[in-house]
């Protein structure tokens, strides 16, 4: 998540790009440096490292540094997992056998690396709470959808999956302020879902937003996201698509099951 942040370039003064160009270079062994050192090589200066960290939400330079190490070691392995075009490796058994092992690896890393820990947790307290709980999907997302209904309901919620829009249910919602509905989309800009966003922003709801990054649209309507990764192999999209907004929809029942 850090990673993402420090690309995001709008976001940030020159000061800060530049500290951001110097501690996302591969090249620049960052981990022993202190704020004096990266603000001095980055040609910024430390009380810009400062604010740059402060900005992103953390306390202290070596927590920053210690999780930035981290990712940047993640996001260099998923890079060289696979090819520009896994599917010419679909040749034999044992080979699509470990292409698309090595395509769920950096599917998964990747997706660990857009999670936002905090808005997890939130999203999670509110479904704990909930007197509701409203899954959306279309089409390959409403088989995700149902998973995620199924999985919940098993824990003691009240969940219930949708497939598209069912305007009656919609322009009738009881207890609205204790509901919380998911809208799953793997590209983020489907545009039924995208129609059911924005009647339940209409209405006030609380609304959770599982999509790939592709496109990120939904995100306009939601008041939380969860963005997972999509890959630019258009072979095997849905399949890293699917798999990852699956470990989304895993990754909030496990903690759900550990606060049962």
């Amino acid at each position: 998540m850090i990673i993402e942040k420090l690309k995001d370039e709008s976001q940030l003064t020159e000061s800060e790009r530049l500290i951001a160009h110097f501690l996302l270079d591969e090249n620049n062994q960052i981990e022993n440096l202190t704020s004096i050192e990266v603000g001095k090589r980055s040609y910024a200066s430390q009380s810009a490292v400062v604010r740059l960290y402060k900005k992103l939400g953390i306390s202290t330079y070596r927590e920053f540094i210690s999780k930035l190490v981290i990712e940047k070691r993640e996001a260099l392995k998923a890079e060289n997992l696979v090819d520009d075009n896994p599917s010419q490796y679909f040749s034999s058994y044992d080979s699509t056998m470990n292409t698309i092992m090595k395509l769920y690896e950096k599917t998964l890393t990747n997706t660990n690396l857009l999670m936002n820990q905090n808005v997890v947790l939130r999203v999670c307290n509110r479904l704990m709470n909930a007197t509701s709980i409203d899954i959306y999907g279309v089409g390959i997302s409403y088989t995700i959808a149902k998973s995620m209904a199924f999985k919940l309901q098993a824990l003691g919620m009240h969940a219930s999956d949708h497939n598209g829009t069912n305007h009656y249910y919609l322009e009738n919602m009881k207890d609205i302020k204790r509901n919380v509905s998911i809208l799953i989309s793997l590209t983020g800009s489907n545009e039924t879902i995208l129609n059911i966003a924005q009647k339940l922003k209409y209405k006030n709801a609380y609304t959770v937003g599982i999509m790939g990054r592709k496109d990120e649209k939904l995100n306009e309507y939601c008041q939380d996201c969860l963005l997972f990764d999509t890959h630019i192999y258009d072979d095997v999209d849905v399949m890293c698509s699917t798999i990852a907004a699956g470990y989304i929809v895993d990754l909030i029942y496990g903690i759900l099951i550990s606060r049962d």
